[in-house]
Formats: structure tokens, sequence, C-alpha cells
């Protein structure tokens, strides 16, 4: 019998070699003193299709730089106290002959797109002590290395092995839930970018899917050290329909990694139209089930466009369900009543930026669903800033609830000067504080920043330096664009010298091979199970005008954290410049044609025309464009509860509020938070400037379901100060219930902020219907009533005049009068 072991050993790196004291996703595993391998024996196996054993040297780095081993020695003793054979490389699998029996070939093999793998074969049994040796394995790259391996290494002294993340809190249970719609394939950028191009036919790289895979595989490098045992994912695509990857199964390494080869599979690539409702429904039952309380549950929804296909995910006025009407009458709950659920939405709005499910859905689901938190973009940078900060904050929360915070985010930009000439190094610094157990260092890039491989990466603090890509004591992950580099307590380097907990970090990154203008991301996560921030951003009153009311709630060791010295609580806020809403409305340019790939509103056709027009294209900008940021001290209005507020709320769109904590207190010393969320800012109508400009008449047709007669309405729902609703509402007029009738057929958006419609009553003497429009409420005038509340179908007038205010009334009275006049006349 023939078996397979796995054998891990730590990354390749651009410049030195690897340790084998990092593995610990495979067999064998370091013993619990962290100084040898467990024995390594034929028990550790199991049979596998090719018959072979398998050194599996764990990396990111090995797509760039594979292994090469033709010049290798391996060696291997297939039973307890026999010879050890030399195995010859061979590309090929060897077949058991009457010749070759006892022999061993090897060779280098590809897994999951990396030439990663020692696979061995020996034609013959395994029995008791095995042993397995390489040496001579090279990878490509100037100055790369690759250790010798010795199943039977003794690892050389070096500080005690940190501990894993904590096993005290509760389960996680994540789901993804990625929109694969057609317009997934087109651009993360505006219409004619000078990198990315045409929106609906953009360079590949540009692509919305391929950028979404940017920021999942960069959360994915970062959850893999925290996850534990317990933890459970699932994933979910969708489109037109939904589909998943095989229910809900453990947060592993190899089924984190099987995400982003899920992401690549030709099923899951870009077509179809937007079902958020399949996407939302697919796993849902298993995440409010009846082990619902045993796990911190999320669902992190990514989604580009407006739903369009059933099933779909609506807002009621109290709850989120899901029904395959988009009303909000009826539909299964979301998150039924008692049940713990955080659904948490990730918008690009670059299409459609004015639909309800851009704006006010989204703003209900992060109000209501427990996630509290939402995140719109109009563009996607590469690297991904904004959607990767967010993706890690509701990761943050799901795997570590309370102790897993942003402690640092930056980005910026680096030119590269011509010829051989590297760029001068970057430097940057973070914080810890005294109770961090750990921190991870998230640095991501484009090509252009570094084109292959990595960039030299060094740490120093009180006086120490740390090379955490050689450094046996970091955690190391990532891929082509990012890495991500774990320490857990004691912060010690290579050769066990530690540093304390708390205090500023120093960091240089030096680009290797740089091809121009190079942008580049750093995020720092901090484990720290004593202090817990929470943060909420809302409006006591919606609509423009309406302060942002800010809010940030600290403790730390349960109490709350008071007496944070003034100035060290901030928030910082951003927003747009002009009402979406009115530039829309007052916008020349007519909707074009429909792209192929995906459905998109008049409205969003409208606004890319606009987009396309240089003499529009400014206004559409500033609407959609944050600002400049501006800084709001919050101050303590109650025992650790600190407040501000932001009134600068003068145009309709989506605002982006970061907090930024730099403070002390006495059990951590000096700590820093940071957190970003968006609020969706909207025009609420007020009834009495609406109605005035409300036209009415009798509906040409009506079912004969509605006896009491349908009556057609045209009218620009507005503020008091004229700002409109839309273009783009349509879809989000509702009948407020309970009322005796229906909207009939659909609601037209006429694109200048006005719509028409028809609304059928089921009987005589019906007061007015209260419609809610992207989510407000806006009561009719009586006029549009039936009988004795406004006539029924004898409405035919302006406005809401009764009809004996009607100038056609008077005229008819007055020709009367005349010809009554004339009669008597010739009498």
């Amino acid at each position: 019998m023939m078996l397979a072991l796995f054998v891990g050993t730590d990354a390749v790196a651009a410049t030195a070699s690897p340790n084998v004291t990092a593995a610990s996703t495979s067999e064998p595993k370091l013993n619990g003193t962290g100084d040898a391998w467990v024995p390594f024996t034929n028990a550790l196996g199991f049979p596998n299709s090719s018959k072979s054993i398998k050194v599996f040297y764990l990396s990111d780095d090995l797509a760039v730089y594979p292994l090469n081993g033709a010049a290798a020695t391996v060696q291997l003793r297939a039973k307890t106290g026999g010879p050890m054979i030399n195995c010859t490389f061979n590309a090929g699998v060897p077949v058991l002959s009457g010749t070759n029996g006892g022999t061993c070939t090897f060779r280098i093999i590809n897994t999951a797109g990396q030439v990663d793998t020692l696979e061995i074969f020996h034609l013959g049994m395994l029995a008791g002590d095995i042993r397995v040796t390489a040496t001579g394995i090279t990878a490509s790259g100037g100055g790369n290395t690759v250790d010798p391996y010795d199943s039977d290494t003794v690892i050389p002294a070096k500080p005690a092995p940190a501990l894993g993340p904590p096993l005290s809190r509760l389960p996680a249970r994540l789901v993804l839930v990625f929109d694969k719609s057609g317009s997934m394939a087109w651009s993360s950028k505006l219409n004619g970018d000078p990198v990315c191009g045409a929106l609906y036919s953009p360079n590949p790289d540009c692509q919305r899917w391929k950028v979404l895979r940017r920021a999942t595989e960069q959360m994915i490098s970062v959850a893999k050290a925290y996850q534990l045992p317990t933890d459970k994912l699932g994933v979910v695509f969708f489109d037109n329909d939904a589909t998943n990857t095989g229910g809900i199964a453990a947060m592993s390494t190899v089924n984190l990694d099987a995400v982003l080869s899920e992401i690549d599979k030709p099923a899951h690539q870009p077509g179809g139209g937007t079902s958020i409702g399949d996407g939302i429904a697919n796993l849902n039952s298993d995440l409010v089930g009846g082990d619902n309380a045993n796990f911190n549950n999320t669902m992190l929804l990514f989604t580009d466009g407006a739903q369009n296909t059933s099933k779909f995910l609506v807002w009621d006025g109290l709850d989120l369900r899901v029904n395959t009407n988009n009303s909000p009458i009826g539909g299964d709950l979301v998150r039924p009543a008692g049940k713990q659920l955080s659904l948490c939405p990730f918008r690009l709005r670059l299409d459609d930026p004015s639909d309800p499910d851009s704006s006010s859905l989204l703003q209900n689901i992060a109000n209501y669903s427990g996630c509290g938190a939402l995140n719109i973009e109009t563009t996607l940078d590469n690297p991904p800033a904004g959607a990767i900060q967010y993706f890690l904050q509701v990761l943050a929360d799901t795997l570590i609830g309370d102790k897993l915070e942003l402690l640092h985010t930056d980005k910026g930009e680096q030119a590269a000067p011509s010829g051989a000439i590297a760029p001068p190094p970057l430097d940057m610094s973070f914080k810890t504080s005294k109770k961090d157990l750990a921190f991870t260092i998230l640095l991501g890039w484009d090509q252009a920043f570094q084109a292959d491989g990595r960039p030299n990466i060094k740490l120093s603090k009180d006086g120490v330096d740390f090379d955490p890509l050689h450094n046996p004591q970091f955690t190391i992950s990532g891929g082509a664009g990012h890495v991500a580099l774990t320490l857990r307590a004691p912060f010690c380097d290579a050769h066990g010298k530690c540093v304390s907990s708390d205090g500023d970090w120093k960091m240089r990154v030096a680009r290797t091979l740089p091809r121009g203008l190079g942008h580049w991301n750093l995020f720092v996560i901090g484990d720290n199970a004593s202090i817990v921030s929470r943060y909420n951003v809302g409006q006591t009153k919606s609509g423009i005008g309406e302060p942002l009311q800010l809010k940030a709630t600290l403790t730390e060791g349960g109490k709350p954290l008071v007496g944070l010295p003034a100035g060290t609580v901030r928030a910082f806020i951003s927003g747009p410049a002009l009402s979406l809403g009115n530039i829309l409305s007052d916008g020349k340019a007519k909707a074009g044609e429909a792209p192929q790939g995906d459905a998109l509103s008049a409205s969003g056709l409208k606004l890319q025309a606009m987009l396309a027009d240089p003499a529009q294209r400014d206004k559409i900008l500033k609407a959609l464009e944050l600002g400049a940021e501006k800084g709001i001290e919050l101050k303590e209005t109650s025992p650790g509860v600190y407040t501000g507020e932001y009134p600068a709320t003068l145009a309709e769109g989506v605002y982006q509020v970061t907090y930024r904590i730099d403070s002390t207190s006495s059990d951590n010393g000096a700590f820093t938070r940071v957190f970003t969320t968006d609020h969706y800012v909207q025009v609420a109508p007020d009834p009495a400037a609406t109605a005035k400009t409300i036209k009415h008449e009798p509906a040409r047709t009506c079912p004969s379901t509605h006896a009491g007669g349908c009556i057609k309405l045209t009218l620009t729902p507005v503020d008091g100060k004229g700002n409109r609703v839309g273009p783009g509402k349509s879809t989000s007029f509702q009948l407020v219930q309970p009322f005796e009738g229906a909207i009939v057929g659909d609601v037209t958006d006429n694109l200048d902020g006005s719509y028409s419609l028809v609304i059928g009553y089921n009987k005589k003497g019906m007061a007015p219907p209260v419609l809610r429009i992207d989510g407000q409420t806006l009561t009719l005038p009586d006029a549009v009533g039936t009988g004795g509340k406004g006539g029924g179908g004898k409405l035919t007038g302006d406005g809401d005049k009764p009809i004996w205010q009607q100038w056609w009334v008077w005229l008819i009275a007055l020709l009367v009068l005349l010809v009554l006049i004339l009669l008597m006349r010739r009498k």
C-alpha cells in the first residue's frame, strides 16, 4: 500500500529561505514545545488517487517563484530501521513492474496554480517510523533559496510560539453573497477612464469581478490568521437565481482558499440579471435555524446593480423581507424575531446611482439588519481600499466580535524614476497598545507599484529591527498584489529579542520592481480583548439639511471608557456638492440604448449619457463624488459615549464618515482605532409642496376589480426647498397598508423628477392613499380620493383644486348664462 503525506513548510520569500517552524495547517505538525516535528509515521497518511507522498510548501510566492527540483536530492526511509532510499527525479508517474519494486522517484507539481509541491512515489509498502529528506530544491528568481527539509529535524531554540486566537469567543458563521450578474464584467471606473477604457467593455484588469476578487483575497489573507476550528463559512453566487458552493462548511485555510477558486470558475463568471433576494435567501435558513444562538452570524452582500429579477429584497417599514413581487406586502423575514443575523451591504453604484437599491434600501439594511454599517462606492480603485476596509470591518465583527479592530489605515501613490534607479523607500508608522494580543499588517499594491513578487518590508520598534518576511514569529499569507503579516505576543524578532506591546512601530517599504506611478494601501488590525468600540451615524429626521448625528461608544474591561482627552475622538465627514436628483432632472441628455449583459434603468441610461457629455459631466460628478473632509470633535455626553453633529448635509447623496481615535487609557496606554461607514441623505418629500405639483384625471382604462374607479396622477415629489426625489425612484413607489386598492401597472419615470401612476380604488367614498416613495411617506391631498373625498372619476383639473374652483367650470357657467340672456332678449 502507498500513502500520501502532506508536510508543511513556511513560504518561500523573494530574498531569503523559509523556516519550517511556521507549519500549522498540514501534517506533520510541531510538537507541544515547538522544537521538533511530532513522530512522522505512515499512520499520518491517507490513500489518494496518485498513491504518493507529498511535501507541500505553504506559500503564496510560488505562483511567481515556482519550485524546481531537477537538481534536488530526495531520500525516503520507507520503514522503521530501514535504509534511506535515493529517489530519482522523474516528471512522470511511475508504474509498478517486475523490475522496479522498492524504487523511489519524485517530481515538483502544481497545486491551485502554484508550483509548490514535492511529490514522492515509492513503489512498495510504508511501515512504522518513516522519514523524508529533501535538499537542493530551488525557486526561480534572483536570490531565492529553499531550506533543506527533514521530517526528523530538531528545530533550533527560539521564543515559545505565541498562542492562536482565543477559544472563548462565540464561533463565527460567515456567508459571502456575491453578485455575478452581467454588469460585474463592466468597468469599475467611469466610462472613458484613461486606464480602464469603456464602461461596458473595459480593460480586463478593471472588470468589477476581478476587483471583487482582489478585495476578497485580501480579506481571506487576514481571516486565516484569526479563524478557529469551530468557525463556519458559506459562499453564494447570484444572478437570475442563486447557487452555493456546498452549503456551510468549516472556515479552514483550505476552504478559505477555495473561495478564490470558486470565483475563478467558468460557471461563476458574470452573466444574467440581478436577484438580490435569491442571493440572500439561498443560505439564510442555515443562519437563522435552530442553532442560530450558537454562532455569531453575518452575511456580507456585494452587489453592483438594481434588482431586476425575482426574488427581491424589500423593506416593509419595519423589517427586511424576501418576496417575488418587489412590494412591501408579504414575503419571508430575513431575520425572524429572536434571531441574530448581521446583513452587511456593499454596493458599487456607478451604473445607476439614483435607484432605490443603491440608496434607501441599503440604508435600511444597515440600520435594521444588525450590521450598523454600509459601504457605497461610486468607483473602485486598484487596490480597492474602500472595499477592502469594509470587508475587514465586517470580518472583524464576525470573527472576533469586539476584540479585532482596525488600528490604522493609509493609502497613497508613488512615482518611480525612469531608468534603473529605484524610488526611495516609503516610511509608514502605526501604534499598538499594552493589551494587544496580536496585530496584522495588510499591505496591498498595484502592478505599477510592484510588478512582480513582493516589496521589501522592514519593521522597527524600541531599537529592535524586524524582518517580517523572514521571521518565523510572523504568520505570512498573501497573493499577487498583497501580503498579510501577523505577529502574536510576545513581539519578538528572529533572534528572540522582544519589545513591549505598546508604542510606535515604524515600517519601511521598498519597491524592488517598480513600473511607474504605483498605488498602495495599508491596514493594521489589532486583537485586543480589552477595548471595545462601537460607532453610529444617523439622522433624527430624514432629509437634506437634517444634521448627521455621530456617536462613538467605548468601553475598557467592560466599563465605559471615560475621560478621553479633548480632541482625541474625532469624525471626518465628506459628501457631495450637488443633489443628484436635481442634476439628473435638469439634464438635457436623453437615455441611450440599453447595454448588453444586464439591465439598466432609464435614469441610469440618462446618467451615462450625461457623463459622456463634457458640458454636463462635471455637474454629475459633483453629485457623485465626495468633497473635502471636514473634521468634527466628538465630546463625551454620557459615560463612554462621545457624540457630535454634522449640520452641512446640503445635498442629497452618500456621505462618508470616518471615525479616528488617537487617545490614551489607564489599562492600554496609547491606543488608536479607525472605522468608516457611509450614510445616505435622501430627499424627504413634503406633502404640501408636492401637492402643488399634482395633476390628476380619470385613467383611460381601469380593471373591473377596482369598483371605485381609477385615477391617473402625475406628481413631482419635492421637499420644502424644491429638491426633487429622483429620477430613478419609480420602483420605490408603494401604497402604505392598509388600503383597499392598488397601483395599477408600473409607475412611469418621466426622467425630469416627475412620475406618473394610476391608483385603483376598490370602492367609492375612499380617502386617498398614503404613498411611500424611497422609504419616505407622502400623504396625498383629499382631491385624489373618491366619492365624498374628492369626486372620484370626475377629477380632471389642475393640482388639487375642487371642481367648483376649476376654470372650465366657470367658463361653462358663463356660457350658459350668456345663452340664457340671449334667449330672454328674443322673447
